[in-house]
């Protein structure tokens, strides 16, 4: 069985050239690597080459992190404003996201807008959909 090739932009290559996509070893390559991210934040028009590069370097700058123990400070936002955050990230609304977490969406609304309190299921299905730790709903 053949593999389907395609063609890659030659600013993929250029990038790579830049700064290879390898595993992020300490913290001057982990700054290196947001900083070329950073360049391409914002612009509306950038190429598949630059996409396909930046897809791949930020998931190395994530199981950087990972590894290093980075994590988002939350302590000045709630629980509701994460999850309407996420909801956003993930294009989801409300009762897709009730849906997959097996909740009712009005159950799920009123616990966003503080007229509920945060049930165990809803916090199960939250941090296991999401990947958030427990606590965060807990506070």
């Amino acid at each position: 069985m053949a593999l389907k090739t395609r063609k890659i932009k030659d600013s993929y290559f250029e990038l790579v050239n830049e700064f290879p996509l390898r595993k992020i070893r300490n913290a001057d390559e982990h700054r290196q690597a947001l900083a070329l991210v950073s360049r391409f934040a914002g612009r509306e028009k950038i190429d598949e080459g630059v996409v396909d590069y930046l897809g791949v370097l930020t998931d190395l700058i994530v199981e950087y992190e990972k590894r290093a123990g980075h994590a988002i400070d939350t302590s000045k936002v709630t629980p509701a404003e994460v999850v309407r955050h996420l909801m956003t990230e993930n294009n989801l609304t409300i009762s897709g996201l009730a849906r997959e977490i097996g909740v009712g969406q009005s159950n799920l609304s009123e616990i966003l807008s503080g007229k509920r309190e945060w049930s165990k299921t809803v916090i199960r299905g939250l941090s296991e959909r999401f990947s958030l730790n427990p606590m965060l709903f807990l506070a």
